[in-house]
């Protein structure tokens, strides 16, 4: 119970912290536009804590999955009841001013995200180092100069700091040879190997033809650390990838590439987030900012509903210099609204799955209904026969 304890509360703080810098991107943007601000919200539903400020109405809700922003002024049909429009309206706001409000929480997050990656180089995180552990028989490697020991610096020219780059920069290879840059004994050797290809599969899961070298790990775990400035390029260099495979992957969804039971919900995020607290705060630090990053590139897509929508709505005003219709968008947000939710249901059934929670629901449900049917039998069979007694 505590450990699931642990898992609860990890993911809701992990959870609170990103929402409320999503809309505090979208707050702050009201204020630089100089939009007024109705309420700031965090979580939806009934509302557990709330106080009226100046102008705006802060609250803490039940839901704690979103949070939203109500700028002043955001329908015609609230300026229309109100009488006329004001100063602050985000309707008769210019579109400049709208565009930055609608894409501050995306901005946030991702600035968010670079701010923990770049927290995460400066304190240190745990990986494993580049030594070559051993050799797989019958691949590349074993027939190579390459020893064990050796720690690999270089990949065709290419710095790898830790495991996990060399074998991210191995399986994007094309190259049928690829040169290693290691050191042994204090000195640095250019070794060629070659790259054996086989059918094998990639990151996403997916069975395509990938190279393999054969060689595994020490386990030697090592502390990577740097200074600021290297630490500002380095976390650059890890946000622009965990984007790009975050929209290699929705890509790879869309297309059929990639099946939804490979996606993570709810569930699997408290299983993740439990783990990466257990783990240390740097694991839990990069766990966060690879949630911030997934939440500002989802936020982004042009769905109805999701801050990309409204850009989607917003870019056609801009284009055609008239906004669209409030009833379609409207009808357009509330198809994109159940698609969303249709998405999370599958989601969420798929965590269900991987956790093994709908075997045991079946094996519950039918352990029900034999016990159903065994109390039926015996009943049917006391009203036929009277001398029937039950063991």
């Amino acid at each position: 119970m505590p450990e699931l304890w642990l898992k609860i509360i990890s993911t809701l703080i992990a959870l609170g912290v990103l929402i409320f810098v999503h809309e505090l991107g979208h707050f702050l943007a009201c204020r630089i536009s100089r939009v007024g601000v109705r309420k700031f919200s965090i979580g939806f539903g009934p509302e557990l804590l709330s106080w009226q400020g100046k102008e705006t109405r802060y609250s803490i809700s039940l839901i704690p999955f979103g949070g939203f922003v109500k700028p002043q002024g955001e329908t015609y049909e609230e300026i229309k009841k109100r009488g006329g429009g004001v100063p602050g309206d985000y309707i008769s706001a210019p579109i400049g001013n709208r565009f930055l409000i609608l894409i501050g929480g995306v901005a946030m997050n991702f600035l968010f995200a670079y701010f923990l990656f770049v927290l995460l180089f400066m304190l240190g995180r745990p990986v494993e180092s580049t030594t070559i552990g051993e050799f797989v028989e019958g691949y590349p490697a074993s027939q190579s100069d390459l020893r064990v020991g050796d720690q690999v610096k270089h990949l065709n020219g290419k710095a790898v700091s830790n495991w996990q780059e060399l074998k991210f920069q191995i399986l994007e290879s094309t190259d049928e040879v690829i040169t290693f840059t290691v050191e042994r004994d204090g000195e640095l050797l250019n070794i060629p190997v070659m790259v054996q290809f086989e059918e094998g599969t990639d990151i996403f899961g997916q069975v395509r033809r990938v190279p393999r070298i054969g060689i595994k790990p020490s386990q030697e775990m090592m502390i990577e650390k740097y200074g600021l400035s290297a630490a500002l390029v380095k976390a650059g260099q890890l946000e622009l990838k965990l984007s790009a495979l975050t929209c290699e992957a929705l890509g790879r969804l869309v297309t059929g590439q990639l099946s939804l039971k490979a996606v993570s919900g709810p569930i699997g995020i408290v299983s993740m987030a439990g783990d990466a607290v257990q783990m240390g705060l740097a694991t839990f630090l990069q766990f966060l900012g690879l949630l911030s990053v997934s939440l500002a590139v989802i936020n982004i897509l042009p769905i109805p509903a999701l801050d990309g929508g409204h850009l989607f709505f917003l870019f056609i005003e801009a284009i055609f210099r008239k906004p669209v219709s409030l009833s379609l968008q409207e009808r357009m947000t509330q198809i994109g609204f159940f698609f969303l939710m249709g998405l999370m249901l599958l989601v969420v059934y798929n965590d269900l799955i991987n956790v093994g929670a709908m075997e045991k629901f079946q094996n519950f449900s039918g352990k029900v209904i034999t016990r159903f049917y065994d109390q039926l039998e015996e009943g049917l069979t006391k009203r036929i026969d009277p001398t029937h007694r039950s063991r």
